[in-house]
């Protein structure tokens, strides 16, 4: 669950990496538009912790946000499919996820 970062540690977070954008190290202006960025996301397992929080530029996050978003939601795709609880929508026909099979006689049945 994501926690609300307070004034303090969002300022703790700026100058401990000196107020540069750790995606594409430019610095932070003052009164420029900046986020505090996870740098593993916490859908990936990262931390909410002050070890995986860095300052970065609205634009710089908003774009990164964007691909972690993609690579969240293939790894959850993976997963499910790996663990069996995702099934094709059209099986194979005579696949034994398609609930047909055939006999040796020439018979069609459904099991």
């Amino acid at each position: 669950m994501r926690r609300r970062i307070s004034t303090r540690e969002r300022v703790d977070i700026f100058n401990r990496n000196n107020g540069v954008c750790h995606l594409c190290a430019g610095k932070i202006t003052a009164g420029e538009a900046w986020d505090v960025e996870h740098i593993i996301p916490l859908a990936q397992g990262g931390d909410d912790d002050g070890d995986n929080l860095q300052p970065a530029h609205r634009k710089c996050h908003a774009a990164k946000s964007k691909q972690d978003a993609t690579n969240t939601a293939r790894a959850k795709r993976r997963e499910a499919k790996h663990l069996g609880a995702k099934t094709t929508a059209r099986p194979l026909p005579g696949s034994r996820a398609s609930g047909i099979r055939k006999r040796m006689s020439g018979k069609v049945e459904r099991w």
